[in-house]
């Protein structure tokens, strides 16, 4: 113990001691930001030098030595605040010089942090830049190793086997260490083989160390086992094949969740209330991201499934083209394309296969295509006057032209009818806006009921799945807008 520890009455020291374990302990489960501004409140707090130092050096050691991934980053903060800056004085040198190579060989590769770049060579000299950076729905496994180190040898075997039966697509790299080729491929030969299913598999290594890579992970001592998540940023640090195998159940967990409460209908009500229930698409873009950025991109697939099933069940049935195109944006990016999180049994049924069926009804007569070549029964107004016949789609004879699909007895359907009656009001939108625009209106139930043959063919080719259903077009046919709401 050094000097200045020596000069704190014993007394105090172990009522300080058990008062500091105590707020540790209630503060276990916060996050490491959390920590970090609780550790600098307490040491802040304290006037008398030699007690600021014993609080500072006994947080520091608590957070060094934690076996709580994260804490590490608690650690690290603490030496950068108050030891490094010299506001706080280790109690020797080699205190001080030790907790630096700590800092230096760690900051790189803390929680949450991007995973650093590597440039490493394969078993014939030829120079591999890894770069962990967003790679669809792979995660990956990176594991640094020496032949000699007997743990080394140990967790191979038990990475070899939990990789080749765990089925989860994993990109592992499996980095050498040493220098010595030879060495290097019996090992790789006799404890790492080949790809295994769904994992791919990189056998690396850097025997000049001109990447950099004992630096950038904090590779002092072997073995080394890094999981980074598909967006690249690193989840778990310091692990073993067991805490790696429980990240993994926690990923990729089969729970059963119910999507659509009214208490979900609730949340985004409240999200979407500056909007008045009318979101632009940019918004929903934006929540649908946050989401993502706050859970699945943190490792937590649970939350983002529920989160980002809601928000389906949310937008999915509602009308207009922001909701529409924010469904689109939705099912594309979150839903269809990510296998790695949608994967059990229940969610093929509660949400691939609603995304799937608002996917199909979304991609019919998508904008910047020509109206289909269909004839059907139905008023056209234009500002000149109004008169019923069959009509073809192509032919409607304005630069600009609005279908309207609906059904009797619909109030909105009468609100958007009433709506567009307003532009061909030349004293509203002027003479020659009001000329060039032409309406159809299309009654889906007289189809249904006069024409059933048409009305088949109507339902493949429009999304009639909630009416009113309003197309726009140029003189030229071609869709400019769908699933317009002309009330607003």
């Amino acid at each position: 113990m050094s000097i200045h520890a020596q000069q704190l009455d014993s007394t105090i020291r172990k009522t300080l001691d058990h008062q500091l374990e105590e707020y540790v302990a209630a503060i276990h489960r916060e996050s490491p930001e959390v920590k970090q501004q609780e550790c600098d409140f307490l040491i802040d707090s304290t006037t008398d030098s030699l007690v600021r130092q014993h609080v500072a050096v006994k947080l520091y050691g608590h957070y060094l030595e934690s076996p709580l991934m994260g804490d590490e980053a608690v650690a690290i903060h603490i030496f950068d605040r108050w030891f490094a800056s010299g506001n706080v004085a280790m109690y020797t040198d080699a205190d001080l010089i030790n907790a630096r190579i700590f800092a230096d060989f760690n900051r790189q590769s803390l929680i949450g942090s991007g995973a650093p770049s590597l440039i490493l060579r394969d078993s014939a000299g030829n120079p591999e830049i890894i770069d962990f950076q967003y790679s669809g729905n792979r995660y990956k496994v990176l594991f640094f190793y020496d032949s000699s180190c007997s743990k080394c040898k140990l967790e191979s075997i038990l990475l070899r086997n939990f990789l080749s039966t765990s089925g989860h697509p994993v990109d592992f790299y499996a980095v050498f260490t040493g220098d010595d080729f030879q060495s290097w491929q019996s090992f790789v030969k006799e404890r790492l083989t080949a790809d295994y299913g769904n994992v791919h598999v990189r056998h690396l290594w850097d025997p000049e160390i001109e990447s950099d890579f004992q630096r950038k992970y904090g590779v002092i001592q072997t073995p080394r086992l890094f999981l980074i998540s598909p967006s690249g940023e690193i989840i778990g640090r310091g692990l073993d094949t067991e805490a790696l195998a429980k990240m993994f159940g926690m990923l990729f967990r089969e729970v059963k969740l119910d999507y659509g409460s009214d208490e979900s209908y609730e949340l985004y009500d409240e999200i979407f209330a500056s909007s008045e229930g009318r979101p632009q698409l940019e918004e929903i873009i934006k929540v649908a991201d946050h989401i993502a950025d706050a859970t699945i991109a943190k490792g937590d697939t649970v939350m983002f499934r529920q989160m980002t099933g809601d928000l389906l069940y949310y937008i999915g049935p509602q009308t207009g083209s922001s909701f529409k195109e924010g469904t689109d944006y939705l099912v594309d990016k979150y839903i269809l394309t990510r296998p790695d999180v949608w994967r059990t049994e229940d969610d093929s049924i509660k949400v691939i296969g609603f995304a799937r069926m608002l996917d199909d009804l979304l991609s019919k007569c998508p904008k910047g295509t020509q109206m289909p070549d269909l004839t059907l029964p139905g008023e056209l107004i234009s500002s000149r006057r109004s008169k019923q016949g069959e009509w073809n789609l192509r032919k409607l004879g304005g630069k600009r032209n609005i279908v309207i699909f609906y059904t009797e007895g619909c109030h909105i359907c009468d609100a958007e009818k009433a709506a567009a009656a307003r532009l061909l009001d030349k004293e509203i939108v002027g003479r020659k806006t009001a000329r060039n625009t032409r309406i159809l209106l299309v009654n889906v139930d007289h189809i249904l009921e006069e024409y059933p043959d048409m009305s088949a063919l109507l339902f493949d080719t429009f999304d009639l799945s909630a009416l009113p259903f309003i197309v726009q077009t140029d003189n030229d046919a071609v869709i400019v807008e769908k699933y317009l709401s002309l009330l607003y």
